[in-house]
This record gives C-alpha cells, sequence and structure tokens, in this order.
C-alpha cells in the first residue's frame, strides 16, 4: 500500500511488481482529494467514529458498573441478552434499522438517515453490548472493599465511583474505547445504506476511486494510508492499557 502510494498509474499496471517505486511521485497524495471528496469523508468518520466511542464508554461503563455491583430483578436476563446479541450478523439489523428510523422521522420528526446521530445511534448499538460485558468482567477483578472503604471515608456511591473505580479501571475503558472507534471507524455495510454524500463515511468513499471507465490505484493506497492513521496513532498511544484491559477482560469474573 505504501508503495503503490508513490508509483505512477502506469508503474501499478505494469506486468512486473516492484516494491521499491522507479518513479518516485507524490501526485497520488496530492490528487487523491480532486478525484473523490476525501476529506470530507475523513471529517464524516472521525465526527461519527469519535461521537460512538464517547457515548459508548460512557453508557457502558455505568451499565458495567450497574451490573457489577449490585444484584437486581432481571439482572440474569439482561446480561443474558448482551451475549445473545453477539450470535446475530450485523447484516440482520439492516433493514429493521432503516425501517425503524424512517417510522421516526415520519412520527418524530427526527431525521435518523445521513445524519451525524444517526449513525452514532446505529454503531453504538453494535458496539455497546460487548463492551459492557468486557467492562463488567474488568470491574468484577476490581475488590469490592474498594468502594466500601471509599464509603466509608466519606465518598458518595457516585463519587466514589469516578473519584476511585474508574482511575483503576482506566484499561478497560482504553480497550473499550479503541474498540468502539475501529468498529464505527471500519464498517461500510450500513454506511453505504444509511448515509448519503454530507455523511458518508471513509469507508465508503474508498470505494469511489474505481469507477466503471477508471480505477485510481494510486490514490486510493494514498487515501487508505491517511485512513489508517488515526488508528494507528490511538492504538500507540493507549497500547498499553488495551493490552492490559483485553487481557483482564477475557479472564477475570
Amino acid at each position: 500500500m505504501i508503495s503503490g502510494s508513490f508509483k505512477t498509474p502506469i508503474e501499478i499496471q505494469a506486468m512486473e511488481p516492484t516494491w521499491i517505486p522507479s518513479t518516485f511521485t507524490l501526485d497520488n497524495y496530492r490528487d487523491m482529494n480532486r478525484t473523490v471528496p476525501i476529506l470530507k469523508f475523513f471529517k464524516n468518520s472521525l465526527i461519527i467514529s469519535l461521537g460512538t466511542m464517547i457515548v459508548t464508554v460512557v453508557i457502558g461503563t455505568l451499565a458495567a458498573y450497574s451490573i457489577s455491583r449490585f444484584r437486581f430483578r432481571g439482572r440474569n436476563a439482561y446480561q443474558l441478552s448482551l451475549f445473545s446479541t453477539q450470535m446475530l450478523p450485523g447484516i440482520l439489523f439492516l433493514i429493521p434499522y432503516f425501517v425503524m428510523f424512517t417510522w421516526i422521522k415520519n412520527t418524530l420528526g427526527i431525521p435518523m438517515t445521513n445524519t451525524y446521530h444517526g449513525m452514532i445511534f446505529t454503531y453504538t448499538s453494535f458496539s455497546l453490548p460487548f463492551s459492557i460485558i468486557m467492562l463488567r468482567n474488568y470491574l468484577d477483578s476490581v475488590p469490592r472493599e474498594i468502594d466500601e472503604q471509599a464509603m466509608i471515608d466519606g465518598c458518595s456511591r457516585v463519587k466514589a465511583l469516578f473519584k476511585v473505580i474508574l482511575p483503576l479501571a482506566k484499561p478497560g475503558i482504553a480497550a473499550v474505547g479503541i474498540y468502539s472507534f475501529i468498529m464505527a471507524w471500519n464498517e461500510i455495510l450500513f454506511a453505504m445504506v444509511l448515509t448519503r454524500t454530507e455523511t458518508r463515511t471513509i469507508s465508503i468513499g474508498l470505494l469511489q476511486y474505481i469507477t466503471s471507465n477508471q480505477a485510481h490505484w494510486g490514490q486510493m493506497m494514498a487515501a487508505c494510508i491517511m485512513t489508517t492513521i488515526p488508528v494507528i496513532v490511538l492504538f500507540t498511544l493507549m497500547q498499553k492499557h488495551i493490552v492490559q484491559g483485553l487481557v483482564s477482560g477475557a479472564t477475570k469474573g
């Protein structure tokens, strides 16, 4: 991908492929936004993915804490429903989501298709069940005595959560955050149906470099490199917490 982004179209389509470009060019990077408004799609994906990450972390943390620390009616049934969602393929929900969004617009007057909040809602609903399960397992590994000691020292339940428990749960929260971000960043099926030009994501934009008349392979490779940068940066900054959170969430509880 990196090599192809610096090659000319003729060299990319040559019969004998090469690792190192014989003619080094930056035209693909200069022209990629002229052929396809990829920077606009990049911005759309960034807004949707960050929104999904924030909403998933907030709701997932509160839900996981309640399941981990409280015993209430329907708790086991709720956990079973979270596990059951992981058995169903995402494409199964495509038509129901479209019908539901149409009903919301016609009934409540709130547009959902071709909107940022509609895509954030969609991706959050997919990432939330797994995130709650993983965070619950991680919070189960935090001794309950820590909560009790914090409340003995004068903290309320909410203050103990935000001042004591959440700092200890940073690895699990980081793992959930990066998981939800990558899921929203890479998703293509729902983005193809529920978005149009105004909110189209970068995963759909990459496909537009291939038309019925021409394939801009070099520009596509350049755009692909730009697409990977946010994920690489996030993973690099949070790598330690991600690995620790995933391992703890998989083995505790």
